[in-house]
């Protein structure tokens, strides 16, 4: 593997129907592949609407298995391009009732990585916690196509921990699907993902979904950011993928001259952990 490699957010409008999606996705796939991208990134929830501010019991219709029809496309595409894919699902788990907003990672077409979103919103139009049960585990770095990789999803970017916690296990890209909405949040949404890549060093790739989708306005901005917090690409509207040059060699200069996770002082951290 080469210290540089590219990688893709892939941004989908809204509006269509599973079917739809999956085949408007497994062509913007191949696009990112054809542009040379070794690792691309799904919205939140990619192949399904996502939920409107008040519960819906309807909603779990949506939901569907790790091996589900989502999931099987994107193993696919990961197999037949030979690339690395974050995919992301309603996820119905195995108690029934029981559900999750889940990404997946797959490499050559295996599922390397499951990462189940462990903070939920109740609030500002998302009642998450209405639907997902949250997940138990932290976020983690996984070998990719392109390198360590972690992800975590949409409202976590609000957790400056999480990304830390992935810069530490060595991760060189932070994976963050999205379905983020309301334009007052558009700068804020840049600035928090800006800081992520500035403060661990290394380069995010935020995937989000564009347009209208019942009282919510999508403002996609699926982009790459490099390790400085610059814009390396980004897609404003609609169908379409961010595409740019991540290099593993220039995160290890940055973590070298920028040394901020070695100045921690975690011994001045115990307040970080105090329960409620």
């Amino acid at each position: 593997m080469s210290a540089v490699s590219r990688v893709a957010a892939l941004q989908l409008a809204t509006g269509r129907d599973r079917d739809d999606v999956l085949e408007a996705t497994d062509r913007l796939i191949a696009e990112a592949v054809g542009e040379g991208a070794g690792l691309i990134v799904l919205p939140e929830l990619f192949a399904a609407p996502f939920v409107q501010p008040e519960p819906d019991p309807d909603f779990f219709v949506h939901a569907e298995s790790l091996d589900g029809p989502s999931n099987a496309m994107v193993r696919d595409a990961s197999r037949r391009h030979g690339v690395s894919i974050v995919s992301s699902i309603f996820e119905s788990r195995e108690v029934p009732g029981v559900y999750a907003n889940t990404a997946c990672t797959f490499v050559d077409g295996e599922l390397v990585q499951v990462y189940r979103k462990s903070h939920l919103p109740f609030s500002n139009g998302f009642p998450e916690k209405f639907y997902f049960r949250p997940g138990q585990e932290p976020p983690a770095a996984v070998d990719t196509t392109v390198g360590p990789v972690g992800t975590i999803i949409c409202y976590e970017r609000h957790f400056p921990e999480l990304g830390r916690l992935v810069a530490l296990d060595g991760g060189v890209v932070l994976s963050i699907p999205v379905a983020c909405a309301s334009a007052p949040m558009k700068e804020v949404f840049q600035l928090e993902l800006r800081a992520q890549a500035v403060a661990n060093g290394m380069y995010v790739v935020c995937a989000n979904r564009s347009g209208v989708e019942g009282v919510k306005d999508y403002f996609g901005t699926s982009a790459v950011y490099g390790p400085s917090g610059e814009i390396l690409a980004v897609v404003d509207e609609g169908d379409g993928v961010a595409v740019a040059d991540m290099d593993a060699a220039r995160v290890a200069s940055i973590r070298a001259t920028r040394p901020f996770l070695r100045d921690r002082r975690t011994d001045l951290y115990g307040g970080l952990a105090v329960a409620e």
